[in-house]
Formats: structure tokens, C-alpha cells, sequence
């Protein structure tokens, strides 16, 4: 049941809100139009009852939205869009709800033309804000978890005849962003607006491109996870974390590689790729077996249309397992730079 409404149940809400409330305004629109008596009189107390159970559901609705908005991770593009989805959501459903105590008091005759009216234009804001619910799902991919990837050879479904995949399908595994147990569009720096802090991706601090033999260093070892998230080496992220590595970021974790790769993986590595760490500071603690590295760096550049100009700090913890360093636990927090704050 938990996973049926994963990570809220905002979806599940929605769905009623829209569908009684277009067809009540529809339905009472028509019912304006027309004569009393007939099939208009049952039309009426249809509208009259998806209208109630509408602005019922709407609120809702609009509280599981608010609980969503402040759970559900994100990034910086896809924190605008949710204010924007939630600037519709408030006015709209505050009319919904006026217009629903308005033909309350009315419910013994027909709607007029004029509340008709009204009830079409809050119709239409509502359209406006599910559009805009449907983009943060499809557009930035908050709240859904990435499609498996395939595995081995060929795909792991079959087609129908004709049935090919399109450019660029191979790709979708990293449209989902950041979603930390949820998921979204790749996460971009600084702290956004209303307090939510966007992480980058990890802090690379070197360009180099480890091949051949496992570096031997903890230092080495962290320049080349954040060369291989760069380029987009998958394998070497493998090679280089324990597969019960913890990474902790803008609230939320992952707790094992898997979970990684199929979450918030793709998105680091399109977003490391994008844009530049500048290494400014690194202090390295060191034990026999256990090393923790804390990097600062600046991060500069564009991203998904956004520019990027922020202070990354990367806590990096890692072990010695059989003889190599691999990386245990990371964490990554960032502040957009304000001018006078850059050094």
C-alpha cells in the first residue's frame, strides 16, 4: 500500500479535484443555458453534487500539495516550477471553493449565466494548474522513481512490428533528476528560494581520468570519482564506492550504490559534465584504515538554462577494503555565491 502513493498522495487527490470540477462547470454551464424541467433538472443536481465533492477533494487536494512541496526533493529549476504550480493552486481552489458556497445558497434553482461564467474561467485557472502538475512529473520528473535500465544485450522487452526506439531513448534513465527516495531534474547550486537548499553534484576537484590500475591514494581516489561522474563513467563510480556507500544531500539519502545509480547517478554526471569545480580548499584526515577528505570548491556555468555560481563543500569518508580506498559516505551541501562571499 506504502508504494501506491509513493511519495505522497497529492496525485491520487488531483485527479478528483480536476474531474469533478470541469465536468460540474461544464455541466452547470449547459444547465444555464436551457429551459427548467427534464434532463436539465437532472443535469443540475449532477453539477450541483460534483461541484461540492469537488471543492471537498480540492482541499484536500491543495493540503497534500503543501505537504509535497515540502518533501518531495528538488532542485533549483524544479523549486520554481513548484512555486509556480502552487501560485495557480492557492487562487484558484480560494474561487472554486467561493463559488461553491455561492451556488449552495442557489442550489434550489438553476445557475445563472454569470456564476456559469465564473465557474468556466476558475475551470480553465484549474486546467492552468494541473498543466503545470503534469510538467513537474513529465518536464522535471519530481516524485517518480527512473525507468530500470536494461541489462546485457539488446532491451530486455520486446516490440511490436514496426515499433523502434526513438533518438535519444537510451537516455531517459537520467531524466529523472534528483529525487533522493522520489526523484527529479538534475540538481543545480545555490540555495533556492523559502529556504531549500539544491546541492551540486559532487565537488570533482581535478580533471584527471584514472585507466588501468585502482588508485592507490584516498586523495586520488576522490579526484577520480568526480573525473568519472564527468565523464560519465558509470563502471569506474562502481569500481571507486562501497556498495553500502551512504550519500547524503539537500535532506535526503541513498544508501547503497544501486540505489545511486538508479536515482541520482545520472543526473550528477549531467550536471558535473555542464559545468566547472575550482578546487579553493581541501584538508584531509587521515587514519589507518579510515580517511576522511573535505573539499571546497566553486562551482560556475549554465545549466538547464540556469547559471550556475556557487560554493560546493563535499564531505567525503572513505575505507580501506582489501587493500584499496573505496569511498564509504559523502555528503555534498552548496551556497550560491553573493559577490562580496567569492574568494
Amino acid at each position: 500500500m506504502p508504494d501506491m502513493i509513493e511519495p505522497n498522495i497529492h496525485p491520487v487527490l488531483v485527479h478528483f479535484t480536476f474531474a469533478m470540477l470541469t465536468l460540474s462547470a461544464l455541466s452547470l454551464f449547459v444547465v444555464s443555458l436551457q429551459p427548467a424541467g427534464g434532463w436539465r433538472d437532472t443535469l443540475k443536481h449532477a453539477g450541483d453534487w460534483m461541484l461540492f465533492f469537488g471543492a471537498i477533494a480540492a482541499i484536500a487536494t491543495v493540503a497534500a500539495g503543501f505537504q509535497a512541496y515540502y518533501s518531495v526533493a528538488h532542485d533549483a529549476p524544479s523549486h520554481a516550477a513548484m512555486t509556480t504550480h502552487r501560485n495557480w493552486a492557492i487562487p484558484t481552489t480560494v474561487a472554486l471553493l467561493a463559488l461553491a458556497l455561492w451556488r449552495y445558497s442557489k442550489r434550489s434553482v438553476k445557475p445563472g449565466l454569470l456564476f456559469a461564467a465564473l465557474f468556466l474561467v476558475a475551470a480553465g485557472f484549474l486546467t492552468v494548474t494541473a498543466w503545470w502538475g503534469g510538467r513537474l512529473v513529465y518536464a522535471y520528473g519530481l516524485g517518480v522513481k527512473s525507468m530500470p535500465q536494461a541489462e546485457g544485450p539488446g532491451h530486455d522487452h520486446e516490440h511490436g512490428p514496426g515499433e523502434e526506439h526513438g533518438p535519444g531513448a537510451e537516455d531517459a534513465a537520467g531524466s529523472d533528476g534528483h529525487d533522493h527516495g522520489a526523484d527529479p531534474a538534475a540538481a543545480s547550486a545555490g540555495d533556492g528560494a523559502e529556504g531549500h537548499e539544491h546541492a551540486p553534484a559532487p565537488a570533482a576537484s581535478s580533471t584527471a581520468v584514472v585507466t588501468g590500475d585502482y588508485p592507490e591514494t584516498p586523495v586520488a581516489v576522490a579526484d577520480a570519482f568526480g573525473a568519472a561522474l564527468k565523464s560519465g563513467d558509470a563502471a569506474m563510480v562502481e569500481r571507486l564506492v562501497s556498495p553500502d556507500v551512504f550519500i547524503a544531500e539537500s535532506g535526503g539519502a541513498e544508501r547503497s550504490f544501486a540505489e545511486y545509480q538508479s536515482h541520482h547517478m545520472p543526473a550528477d554526471m549531467a550536471f558535473t559534465k555542464a559545468v566547472e569545480f575550482t578546487l579553493k580548499d581541501r584538508k584531509t584526515i587521515e587514519g589507518a584504515d579510515m580517511t576522511t577528505i573535505i573539499s571546497n570548491s566553486q562551482v560556475h556555468g549554465e545549466f538547464q538554462g540556469a547559471a550556475i555560481h556557487s560554493q560546493s563543500m563535499e564531505t567525503m569518508v572513505l575505507r580501506r577494503v582489501d587493500g584499496h580506498w573505496r569511498i564509504a559516505h559523502i555528503h555534498w551541501s552548496s551556497a550560491e555565491i553573493k559577490g562580496e562571499h567569492e574568494h
